[in-house]
């Protein structure tokens, strides 16, 4: 198997962590920890208010707004269960949100890296009527911790349809498919969870975990990355964290090499979806990809609606950031290495130096 441990050979980094990039490192969890509480206290206050006053339904949305704003909440089982029992108890007004106790038949998780279109990818996804794909519940970190296939099942189900509940925009993005099953199911064939970068980071650390789980779960396991010009990631990182352009490449590349690890190990298992042939065409990509999955055949209606959500090209960021002295040129010998960046290794593109 190829070495998925990343970073171990100096080709993949172009340089070591400065003192201002870690100190950033070691920020910004705390300034997002600060928020996140404040954020946590607000909603809990808001939704005993709503219960007091026998407003359910809008006790539920705090709920949701919860998940989508508060990463802890979002990420915790706990969360998922103290929904299920709010429901439970209130069952008459809120059975619509009742999650479906049918196993499913496959595990869909998301790996690659962040800001590459995994919100979009997975939410296209969703919008099919047998597969429910949750944003960011970090599914894999809840398995290597023991959970069962049941239990995650539920917390993938109401994390899509509380998403979809307040509108499913995320991140200054709207993903909502018009007319389609975000966070409902026909069948329940496939779930999955978009956690690209997170869940990318843990099988670093856990390089066997796959074939641990696969061996538990008892049912297929796939693997989708979305792959967005390696330079406009980069920026995109860079401008969105706060780290320098240097760092933000460091990050990239480490992750790239756990992936071409991956890529070559389970060749049919990992599906790679270019962001930009997606956009150029997406009913074409998407029958693909759906066909990949074992589901249904994608039908026009559904195609259309996916194709109607998608931007006209992806941002060019890379234009938006200071390109230390031969960073690019570097950057672009590495990309030649993992297979599936190597198309962008001779890309022409402007990018701004310092």
């Amino acid at each position: 198997m190829p070495s998925m441990a990343g970073g171990g050979d100096a080709a993949f980094s172009p340089g070591p962590i400065s003192i201002a990039d870690a100190a950033r490192s070691l920020k910004q969890p705390i300034v997002n920890g600060l928020r996140d509480a404040r954020m946590a206290t607000y909603f809990w206050v808001s939704k005993r208010r709503k219960l007091l006053a026998g407003d359910v339904e809008g006790a539920l949305d705090d709920e949701a707004r919860l998940i989508v704003n508060v990463q802890h909440a979002r990420e915790s089982l706990s969360t998922y269960h103290r929904i299920r029992t709010l429901i439970e108890k209130h069952s008459e007004e809120l059975a619509d949100h009742q999650p479906d106790d049918r196993l499913p038949e496959q595990l869909v998780l998301f790996v690659g890296q962040s800001r590459s279109g995994h919100s979009l990818v997975g939410s296209l996804i969703d919008a099919h009527p047998d597969a429910v794909i949750a944003h960011e519940l970090h599914a894999l970190k809840h398995l290597l911790a023991g959970a069962d296939i049941g239990t995650l099942s539920r917390a993938i189900q109401l994390n899509a349809r509380l998403f979809d509940l307040i509108g499913r925009a995320y991140s200054g993005y709207d993903y909502q498919v018009e007319g389609q099953w975000q966070g409902r199911h026909r069948d329940l064939l496939v779930i999955g969870d978009k956690k690209g970068n997170g869940t990318t980071r843990l099988l670093r650390r856990h390089p066997r975990a796959l074939d641990e789980l696969e061996a538990r779960l008892g049912i297929p396991l796939r693997l989708i990355n979305v792959v967005r010009h390696p330079l406009d990631n980069i920026a995109t990182k860079a401008r969105r964290t706060g780290v320098s352009v240097t760092e933000a490449a460091r990050r990239f590349l480490a992750n790239a090499h756990t992936l071409d690890g991956l890529t070559q190990d389970r060749p049919g298992q990992v599906r790679t979806v270019y962001l930009d042939e997606l956009i150029d065409a997406p009913r074409t990509v998407l029958s693909g990809l759906i066909t990949w999955l074992g589901l249904p055949s994608a039908t026009s209606r559904y195609l259309d609606a996916c194709a109607e959500r998608l931007f006209d090209r992806p941002k060019r960021t890379r234009e938006q950031v200071d390109w230390p002295a031969g960073l690019v040129d570097r950057l672009r010998t590495d990309f030649a290495r993992f297979s599936a960046l190597a198309r962008f290794a001779d890309q022409p593109g402007s990018c701004r130096p310092y």
